[in-house]
């Protein structure tokens, strides 16, 4: 059996776990709890830690001697609860009786390099094996699986009211085309923004600032004749990190110091554009220069601990403002906070992904629940260039069954999931025009083979990908779409020679894709 939880922000999902698992114990069982962020495993298990002694942890960022020991634990049955990011799904309990996962809507479940596999639908499967029950935890659940619960597959309960009948914070944004226009200044942080933090701080709360971007500056350009800075390996822009004194490719690494004039006409006035992490940790401290920031992000939680010691700071009242990206949105229990600013709610809306609308809305409303769940209640700012937006209005009035009205007529329309199932083919190779001439030869058998053996299948492509090159590797795609999964499988299973790949050109067959760049 399927349950899917939807409960809003600080309603209680936590302790439905809890009380779970407690009934579970005593027959013998075990427990797996899977989270999508590293560091949400500390408080995860400080939660789970004060009712179940016999607990286990495995992540990516224990060491080989610590997964190991974890890992002979789990084993020899001495954790009845294993709590962990996605790999953890492959815990070696001897007889699972309930699987959590927590945030079922995050992307992070899916594992993008070999071998690919979504945690919470393998997990599904190892639980139907397992005779064990599965229970999907959200306030924003993907459109998948609020559909499963629609049409009856999945079980659906939802807890409508937060713990000690503290409202959902009041949602306010901020047209950000206004703030840059009447001559003003542009400005990372509104005016608005502003106010409401310098309120929070003069009543010694706390504020989280968000933006899931890292970085000073995303691109670096020249005013006078256009010319972008992009990685040399990479069809992608260079990102400044101001700290380093060095622009960075996200994607290969690359570091290079950055440039004091245009490479292209000799421009002195070259310019950092777009707004990062460590731009708006630059900022926050030129406006509150007597506050403690801490910013949370890759750059910034590299070492071991640091998830834990950040976040142990901040909840310790270390600082009173913390600044990050994702990893900061989901999960957190900070009852002082009575501030959140969301700096750009359009990041991800632009993005060439179908999900995009999804993405954005369950960002905005999970970043929201991180305030309002204490006393002093909380607000949240959201900046945006465009608040007519359905998913930003969505999220702005907490309803997340407007957003499903809203969004699955459009993916039924274009059969895109849940009402079809899909598989990306990627082509990688050094040499541009062999990779074409294999993808064009690939989306010819593929059609033909969807028209003679699998009725339905529709192959778009081929197409250079949104990024059409990583680490000097051109990048084409093709997509198959079709009514169910055996369809799509049976097209990908006529071309299974095909897809092995000539000389100079890498084939990857990503089923159910989830990152589409």
């Amino acid at each position: 059996d399927v349950v899917l939880l939807q409960g809003i922000t600080s309603s209680g999902k936590t302790e439905v776990y809890l009380q779970c698992i407690g009934e579970l114990v005593g027959t013998g069982k075990q427990a797996i709890v899977l989270v999508p962020e590293i560091s949400l495993t500390p408080q995860t298990v400080r939660h789970f830690g004060s009712r179940f002694e016999r607990l286990a942890v495995l992540h990516s960022r224990l060491t080989e001697a610590e997964r190991r020991s974890q890992w002979q634990r789990i084993r020899r049955g001495e954790a009845d609860v294993v709590i962990g990011a996605r790999s953890a799904i492959f815990a070696p309990v001897p007889s699972l009786g309930l699987l959590v996962i927590d945030e079922e809507h995050e992307n992070s479940f899916k594992q993008d390099s070999t071998p690919r596999y979504h945690a919470r639908d393998t997990g599904i499967m190892r639980a139907k094996l397992d005779d064990a029950l599965v229970v999907l935890g959200s306030a924003t659940p993907s459109l998948e699986s609020y559909h499963n619960s629609l049409i009856g597959k999945y079980t659906r309960l939802v807890l409508t009211r937060r713990i000690g009948g503290h409202p959902l914070p009041p949602v306010e944004t901020v047209d950000m085309r206004r703030e840059w226009g009447q001559g003003r200044r542009p400005r990372v942080i509104s005016r608005r923004l502003e106010a409401c933090m310098r309120a929070s701080l003069e009543r010694g709360e706390q504020v989280i600032l968000f933006l899931n971007r890292r970085g000073f500056s995303p691109f670096i350009h020249c005013p006078r004749c256009g010319y972008v800075l992009k990685c040399p390996r990479c069809d992608i822009t260079l990102n400044y990190h101001q700290r380093i004194n060095a622009v960075t490719c996200h994607y290969c690494g690359l570091q290079e110091r950055p440039p004091t004039e245009c490479p292209e006409c000799g421009l002195g006035g070259i310019r950092f554009g777009g707004t990062g992490t460590e731009r708006i940790e630059a900022v926050v401290r030129e406006l509150f220069p007597e506050i403690g920031a801490i910013r949370m992000d890759s750059d910034t939680t590299r070492a071991r601990r640091a998830h834990e010691q950040k976040l142990g700071a901040f909840r310790e009242g270390a600082a009173q403002i913390l600044i990050g990206t994702q990893m900061i949105a989901k999960g957190l229990d900070f009852p002082t906070v009575t501030t959140v600013g969301v700096v750009n709610a359009d990041v991800a809306l632009h993005v060439p992904d179908f999900r995009s609308r999804e993405r954005t809305f369950q960002l905005l409303a999970q970043v929201a629940g991180r305030t309002g769940r204490g006393p002093a209640g909380g607000r949240v700012i959201v900046q945006t260039f465009m608040p007519e937006d359905a998913s930003i209005r969505a999220a702005v009035g907490h309803d997340y069954e407007a957003f499903a009205r809203t969004e699955l007529p459009l993916r039924r329309e274009l059969r895109y999931p849940p009402f079809g199932r899909m598989a990306r083919v990627i082509c990688r190779g050094r040499r541009l025009e062999r990779v074409q001439r294999f993808a064009a030869d690939l989306g010819q058998a593929l059609r033909s083979i969807a028209a003679e053996q699998a009725d339905g299948v529709q192959v778009l492509g081929p197409a250079p990908a949104p990024v059409a090159q990583i680490k000097r590797m051109h990048r084409v795609h093709l997509m198959i779409k079709g009514p169910d999964s055996r369809a799509v499988q049976c097209a990908l299973d006529g071309a299974r020679n095909l897809l092995k790949g000539p000389s100079g050109v890498l084939v990857v067959v990503d089923v159910d894709p989830v990152f589409m760049l």
